[in-house]
């Protein structure tokens, strides 16, 4: 009578034991999941100093949750690695969800970040686009997302091909892109259809026995008014205006050239910038803006100057009739050929 309760108990403590030790163990154990054994595994590889490697694991876990963390560790280990067109891309998109730093460490953290995104925008270049919007862009094949982006392409120098696509209607362009520059690229894929479709149709056809279309009647020529002429004072302006915008561009160049040598000479003896701060960091900073600044108006006055002398030249050189001749004219005398025109 007494054997059957104790066999009872003792399968009621073992019931109790077979439940209760996986439920110790899994409170024992570290905490599972994608995102932890995907952070788990790139801070092992940056420890073994596989950077490329974490790089990518860090991209995983962006695509899992876009978070700043995520953004910031993929945007130093893309610039330690030298990959700068990611190092940009992902150093803004840190730097925009960073919050405003509380303390010293956190605004060296967002200033030595800030610093490292403005060395990645020099070795590479920005893609803007004006396109439909809703349209479907991607640089080199790899899709960037649906128009308006609202930021921009890092791209590495050379030649990149950009295409947009809205519906079936689709248009590509390739576009040179040098380090530093920032380009805007304009494409219209319903104008390119329409281009398409116009070359594609074929010609009217002509029944049998139909009368041929005429050909349009010649325009007489316009008649130029007599003495028209270059005016030399223009002539004389548009080129002292086009050698000075020259020159300013290149006292510009100068300029920005100086403000690199400086910045670049703070980067050196600041072992490279990965430790720059302070008043050396306020001086980097100041060094960099001074140069962007100056190569934008060098840009500026260059482009004017070259637009100026088109000009001039244009106005200088181009044909004019005078009173006794209308235009160029081709007359044989004797054995020769004898070209007239008035300029």
């Amino acid at each position: 009578m007494n054997i059957t309760p104790s066999r009872a108990l003792v399968r009621s403590l073992l019931s109790l034991a077979l439940v209760l030790v996986p439920l110790a163990a899994r409170a024992d154990a570290p905490p599972g999941g994608p995102k932890a054994r995907l952070q788990r595994s790139a801070d092992r590889a940056v420890a073994e100093g596989q950077l490329a490697e974490a790089r990518d694991l860090w991209l995983q876990l962006w695509q899992l949750e876009p978070s700043e963390k995520a953004a910031c560790n993929v945007g130093q280990l893309s610039f330690r690695i030298g990959d700068m067109a990611r190092a940009a891309e992902f150093l803004t998109a840190c730097l925009e969800r960073t919050p405003a730093p509380a303390d010293a460490g956190a605004r060296e953290r967002y200033q030595s970040r800030a610093l490292d995104l403005a060395r990645a925008k020099q070795a590479v270049g920005a893609l803007t686009f004006a396109v439909p919007r809703g349209a479907e862009l991607s640089v080199d094949g790899r899709p960037v997302g649906r128009a308006p982006l609202g930021r921009a392409v890092f791209v590495a120098p050379g030649s990149h091909r950009v295409r947009a696509a809205v519906g079936e209607a689709a248009t590509e362009i390739t576009v040179e892109v040098r380090a530093g520059d920032a380009r805007q690229v304009a494409l219209d894929p319903a104008a390119s259809a329409d281009t398409g479709a116009a070359a594609a149709r074929p010609p009217a056809r002509v029944e049998p026995g139909a009368a041929s279309p005429r050909p349009p009647a010649p325009r007489a020529p316009a008649r130029a008014e007599p003495g028209a002429g270059p005016a030399p004072g223009l002539v004389l302006l548009g080129t002292v205006a086009s050698a000075g915008c020259v020159t300013l561009g290149a006292v510009l160049l100068a300029r920005s050239g100086e403000h690199e040598r400086r910045f670049d000479d703070l980067l050196e003896r600041n072992h490279g910038g990965y430790r720059i701060a302070g008043l050396e960091l306020q001086r980097a900073q100041r060094a960099h803006s001074a140069m962007e600044l100056a190569q934008e108006r060098a840009a500026v006055a260059l482009t004017a100057g070259a637009l100026l002398a088109t000009a001039t030249l244009i106005y200088a050189f181009y044909p004019r009739s005078s009173p006794r001749s209308r235009g160029p004219r081709l007359t044989a005398v004797g054995t020769r050929l004898h070209l007239e025109a008035a300029w």
